[in-house]
């Protein structure tokens, strides 16, 4: 699912310039968490007149192989105050949340940063600068997130930026920001989700009760029936069967047949087998225990003698 809003951008792969510079990633993957968290840090920004009119924060992801794919699975706020003269960037406490992310077991490593303002400004080559630092040898990308949403639908739009530096002289400002695809990640677990958030909203709560639950079991009716259709069709004769259809299928379903009360039968048989197992692990258990307490006993009698 792509997050880009319509572009006339063309996207050009090019190689590095020197043979130390790594090449530019080519496809920038988020997770709707990050999305989420980037519009939660938004919505709590500082209201005062003399507010930044954006926020900022740190992505943390990893990288493929290659480096042409970036894959952004977490972000935090990273504070900053910035007017039409300056801007100041709280830099300590960005390194200091990587530091404790790391410390905590984080797989994740920094891959750029983000702001939540549609275009970008002279600062935000000054930002840029300072994450390319962070996330040497690789370069750094950018997020930027449109908040704002017409009553049309409109909005919200998600794309990615990674730099390239322009001119003759090294400057952290004298640079240029070239755009990247972005696409949405997620798993089919978190459809029905994103489903609910992205849906129209309901008049009443309880006006149909359940409607993600009630959703997903229709989800998954069809495609039973859809499963059912095919497979009654393959023995039919009339369509040719799949090898790999029928792995997944057998995978899925067992050997169970699809006649009859054969279907209870296999259900019972395997809850039975269950049943069976965990009573069995329990037994062994106990047999454990009981055999330690006995070997404990015998020592302190020996002790005792």
């Amino acid at each position: 699912m792509s997050l880009d809003t319509s572009s006339s951008a063309i996207h050009l792969n090019l190689p590095p310039t020197s043979s130390s510079q790594l090449r530019a990633p080519n496809l920038i993957t988020v997770h709707p968490s990050v999305i989420a968290s980037i519009l939660t840090h938004h919505s709590r920004r500082p209201t005062e007149a003399d507010s930044s009119p954006r926020v900022i924060g740190t992505l943390m992801g990893t990288r493929s192989d290659n480096g042409q794919e970036i894959d952004v699975r977490a972000c935090f706020a990273v504070p900053h105050k910035e007017d039409e003269q300056q801007i100041a960037v709280d830099m300590p406490f960005q390194q200091g949340m990587v530091q404790l992310l790391a410390k905590n077991g984080a797989k994740e490593s920094i891959v750029g940063w983000y702001a939540t303002h549609p275009t970008l400004n002279p600062y935000s080559a000054l930002i840029q600068n300072y994450f390319t630092g962070e996330t040497a040898p690789y370069p750094s990308v950018h997020l930027t997130i449109d908040t704002e949403l017409d009553p049309s639908g409109k909005g919200l739009g998600v794309k990615g930026w990674v730099s390239t530096s322009l001119g003759l002289s090294a400057k952290p400002e004298n640079c240029v920001f070239l755009p990247v695809p972005v696409v949405i990640k997620y798993a089919e677990s978190e459809r029905a989700a994103l489903d609910l958030l992205t849906g129209p909203a309901q008049a009443s709560p309880a006006l149909p009760p359940l409607p993600a639950l009630s959703s997903s079991l229709s989800q998954l009716s069809t495609l039973i029936d859809q499963c059912l259709t095919y497979v009654q069709s393959v023995n039919a004769g009339s369509q040719t069967p799949d090898v790999e259809v029928g792995r997944y299928l057998l995978e899925g379903l067992g050997r169970w047949s699809a006649t009859g009360n054969e279907d209870e039968g296999g259900v019972k048989a395997g809850l039975q087998d269950t049943l069976t197992v965990s009573y069995l692990s329990n037994l062994v258990r106990s047999q454990v225990e009981l055999a330690g307490r006995l070997a404990l006993l015998q020592q302190q009698q020996q002790v005792a003698q």
